[in-house]
């Protein structure tokens, strides 16, 4: 388990029997942020127990949390591509931090954690996510990382009769 610890926060990656703090953070960012994600709280919702701890037991995932005090209030999540093709690339999903927590860097300080992660395994050499055109402080963070934009992707999601883009982004160790 990596830690980074600053006096208010400590971020650290879960293990399989954290599962709970995972699909508490997941569900919440589902519900507050229904733009932000590919996943609806409605189809998360319904997932069992088993399919919450079968996520963090793959040794392709990381997904790490930020901690203050007692409270959890984020989350960074990555997986490495499977595939003898594409297994030389990661891909950051997840990314959430509670409203009252916004601003404190605290989104830099877990996309740093998980970077540091998915850096050190050798076989990955470029990074991938997507990102709501609109939610334009998540650009702006992902592109102070090093992250460019490769693209935009039109009507990516659709929530209700709504539909949003989402800019494809890259990082190449």
């Amino acid at each position: 388990m990596k830690t980074i610890t600053n006096k208010f926060m400590e971020i650290f990656k879960l293990k399989s029997e954290d599962w709970q703090i995972y699909k508490n953070l997941r569900l919440e960012a589902l519900q507050q942020d229904p733009a932000a994600f590919g996943n609806s709280y409605e189809e998360s919702v319904a997932r069992t127990d088993d399919d919450w701890k079968t996520k963090l037991e793959s040794k392709n995932n990381y997904i790490f949390v930020a901690q203050n005090g007692a409270e959890y209030v984020g989350m960074a999540a990555a997986y490495q591509e499977q595939g003898t093709r594409i297994k030389h690339t990661g891909y950051v999903w997840g990314v959430y931090v509670r409203n009252t927590y916004r601003g404190q860097k605290i989104g830099k300080q877990l996309m740093q954690a998980v970077l540091a992660e998915l850096k050190s395994n050798n076989e990955i050499e470029k990074i991938n996510l997507n990102v709501n055109v609109n939610q334009i402080a998540a650009v702006k963070l992902y592109e102070s990382l090093g992250f460019q934009i490769a693209g935009t992707l039109h009507k990516e999601l659709k929530i209700g009769d709504e539909y949003f883009d989402e800019y494809v982004m890259e990082k190449i160790f």
